[in-house]
């Protein structure tokens, strides 16, 4: 095979003979200064790509093999310097500080459309460098053409205190690395028909020789060449190579973020074929996990999203970046065959969210890059901008804002709230919230209202809610409408005089119930969902509720609660403790509404529902979620007159 290496840096030049003795250099002429990308490693890899496809169109039969190689200092992307005086900032910003130095590789064959990717990623930490030490290198060598304005081979000691990983990746050539892909490559690989999707992954699933193979990047009814990366006992993970055929399902994802971005999954699926593979997943999982019989039980058609873009309420956006080059956006998309590090993508627009975000995104970001301060980096835990939590009413179309940050710092946010009345006057609601909790949960705790309302308002049906930061409420509330609707219709058919909701958050399925109904009790263990649900029942005239505060296990255990005639349930998604699940059953309730996020806990506790005399009736799937692999799902119980099985 023909081999052309898209480099004229006599460095790769030198370190690939150390692999492939003969092959032909051809330098791409591709201009890096395209690339607006600001993840350095998806710089890293397009760029790689570009400029392989851009010497395969020339030498379409041979296999080209590109390289690029970034040095990145807090999101910042330090490319090659211009001139000398750009060069001595890189080197000075580089003093004292730990960076990695990232290494993409393509390799791309055009006349039979194969292309495999892969990357190195090691770690440089300079020593502390005066304004002498970098004018002496800079005077002595050639850093034109170099990452970072340094070569490690030239500045050895010198410069590097410490060096992470593989030192030919930060030559800029990773050997061993280019080696693995360039076996894979020239490997036959296997062909695999992708048959199914792994929910709750987004992977597709294939089958050979009895072997499950998982590949991220496909859907159903693909046909791939992949190379496998990963194995099991009877299971493996496979990276594509090459698309023999495409599936007749695939459609062009609305969002230019899509494939990136973790915040959707199948936005290149037809939504026809997502709701198909939603409820097989749901029928399957309540057979194999929860060894439920399903001939007997009334099945409803999954129910589509009322809308399928637009439609999520609520949306927890990540800054990312440092100084000067600061963004939001949402984590990398997770793969099972390269470590996930908690990336953000940077955004300009989110379909599945809100056409605000093109206007509310550029104030805070505007303000991020005035203050001088990064972006909190969740791995090495530094850094102060941490999240921007967006809340919109679809009814109402307000928008509550809330930026999240690091604790310590005191904030001047009056310029900002009038800039966002001015840009995006639907934000009707502006917090500040000061979190210091190691993960990317949001913590409400330290809350400060800015501007604005405390609240915006929502509608669902006939009734009014208020939402404040930290509330509990379905996040597409269009197709919480339709679910209600069903359940309040079910309420009516069981002519159930007294309901009982448990993990009933800010009360919405109760309030909703409650025109159907004598008397609504719900209880829920954050005490902001149970004064957002005292308020909206006031709010919307509704005296036949009452909310009580506590942990179900705790509640049910100390108060009396007896003779209701219906039990609705919404856990979290980890479903029914043993406790819960075993005080619930001594209620002895007649009929069980159980709605569900989590098809595993739902197959669960419905299989331990069965063992206890429960028999579900009907069964309904919903899709609150599009373009994901998420889905809520709804069983009707009724305790069967001869008690448990």
């Amino acid at each position: 095979m023909d081999i052309v290496l898209a480099s004229q840096s006599p460095r790769r030049q030198e370190l690939f003979k150390k692999i492939v003795p003969l092959f032909r250099v051809v330098p791409s002429g591709l201009d890096e200064e395209q690339f607006r990308e600001r993840d350095p490693l998806r710089f890293a890899l397009g760029a790689a790509e570009a400029k392989a496809r851009e010497v395969g169109g020339k030498h379409p039969s041979s296999l080209v093999i590109a390289a690029d190689t970034v040095v990145n200092l807090r999101d910042e992307v330090l490319g090659k310097p211009k001139d000398r005086t750009q060069a001595k900032g890189m080197l000075r910003k580089l003093s004292g500080q730990r960076h990695r130095v990232i290494t993409a590789v393509a390799l791309y064959k055009k006349d039979q459309d194969m292309l495999l990717t892969g990357y190195e990623i090691s770690y440089v930490t300079f020593k502390r460098l005066g304004d002498e030490e970098i004018d002496l290198y800079l005077a002595s060598s050639d850093y034109l053409d170099k990452a970072g304005s340094y070569a490690v081979q030239e500045v050895g000691d010198a410069f590097v205190e410490r060096l992470e990983g593989d030192y030919e990746n930060v030559v800029g050539f990773p050997v061993a690395r280019v080696k693995k892909l360039l076996d894979d490559f020239q490997s036959t690989g296997d062909i695999i028909s992708i048959v199914d999707m792994a929910l709750p992954h987004d992977w597709g699933v294939g089958k050979t020789d009895g072997l499950v193979t998982f590949v991220p990047g496909a859907v159903v009814g693909d046909r791939v060449r992949v190379v496998v990366s990963k194995a099991r006992k009877r299971l493996r993970y496979g990276k594509i190579v090459r698309f023999e055929d495409r599936s007749p399902f695939r459609v062009e994802p609305k969002c230019p973020h899509f494939g990136a971005c973790g915040g959707c999954a199948f936005q290149n699926l037809a939504y026809a074929k997502q709701l198909e593979i939603k409820e097989s997943y749901l029928l399957r999982t309540l057979q194999k996990i929860g060894r439920l019989s399903l001939d007997d039980v009334e099945r409803e058609p999954i129910s589509p999203s009322p809308n399928e873009y637009f439609y999520r309420s609520k949306m927890e956006y990540a800054f990312g970046g440092g100084k000067g080059n600061i963004f939001l956006g949402l984590r990398e998309r997770a793969s099972p065959i390269e470590r996930y590090r908690k990336r953000t993508v940077a955004l300009r627009t989110c379909p599945i969210f809100s056409r605000a975000v093109e206007k509310i995104f550029p104030v805070f970001l505007d303000f991020a890059g005035r203050s001088g301060l990064d972006a909190y980096d969740p791995i090495a835990r530094t850094g102060y901008f941490r999240n921007l939590v967006l809340r919109e009413g679809k009814k109402t179309d307000e928008i509550l804002a809330v930026l999240v940050t690091k604790a310590g710092k005191k904030l001047d946010l009056a310029d900002t709230a009038r800039e966002l009345r001015e840009q995006a006057p639907q934000v009707k609601s502006f917090w500040w919230v000061e979190n210091e909790r190691v993960s990317d949960l949001v913590d409400f705790a330290g809350k400060i209202h800015v501007a604005g309302e405390p609240f915006i308002e929502e509608r669902l049906g006939e009734f009014r809610f208020k939402i404040y930061p930290e509330t509990f409420f379905q996040p597409n509330p269009r197709g919480a409408e339709v679910l209600y609707s069903r359940i309040a219709a079910e309420v009516r058919a069981l002519g159930a005089r007294t309901v009982l909701g448990l993990y009933c958050g800010s009360g919405s399925i109760e309030l909703s119930v409650s025109r159907e109904t004598g008397e609504v009790v719900g209880i829920d263990s954050e005490s902001t969902n149970i004064a957002a649900a005292r308020e909206n029942a006031a709010l919307n005239d509704i005296r036949n509720c009452r909310f009580l505060e506590g942990r179900v296990e705790t509640v049910l255990k100390e108060e009396t609660l007896a003779g209701f005639d219906l039990l609705v349930l919404d856990p979290p998604r980890a479903g029914i403790s043993p406790k819960g699940l075993k005080q619930i059953i001594s209620l002895n309730i007649p009929n069980i509404i159980y709605v569900s996020c989590n098809p595993a806990a739902f197959a669960r506790d419905l299989s331990l529902l069965r063992e206890r005399g429960y028999r579900l009736q009907k069964l309904g799937c919903y899709d609150f979620f599009p373009h994901t692999p998420h889905l809520e799902s709804l069983g009707i119980l009724a305790r069967k007159a001869g008690g448990p099985d």
